[in-house]
């Protein structure tokens, strides 16, 4: 440190020595707190895609078609699909033959996954209060 730095850091410890110090209120910590709760904060809330009754009309909709289906559908094809012949889909996989054992694996599997996201959406709702 050469002598003009040696001569700066000692007249700025003099003078910050020489200042007077501040003393915070009796009440600071206090009132800091009260303004930290006072403001919420901005947490993002969960708005569904599609509101409670319009699920209700789906559901509607869809049970009442499939009733209508039930009650009124007939047995004819539908026009509007072409008639053609799709032995080559099933040509495909007429030669795949699938365990049991690995059925029942794809079988567990899916009901695992069915059960556990229900039970991790309400984890992560709770969790993050969406």
């Amino acid at each position: 440190m050469n002598k003009e730095q040696k001569h700066i850091d000692d007249f700025i410890d003099k003078t910050i020595q020489s200042l007077e110090k501040e003393k915070p209120s009796v009440d600071f910590t206090s009132l800091v707190m009260a303004k930290v709760v006072e403001k919420p904060s901005a947490v993002t809330t969960y708005t569904s895609l599609i509101s409670k009754p319009v699920w209700a009309l789906i559901f509607v909709l869809v049970s009442g078609l499939c009733v209508y289906l039930s009650f009124f559908g007939t047995e004819e094809s539908a026009s509007w699909l072409p008639n053609k012949n799709y032995n080559f889909l099933t040509s495909l996989f007429k030669n795949i033959h699938l365990n049991n054992s690995l059925i029942y694996g794809i079988v567990a599997l899916a009901l695992m996954t069915l059960i556990q996201v229900p039970i991790y959406k309400n984890y992560y709702k709770n969790k993050f209060q969406i």
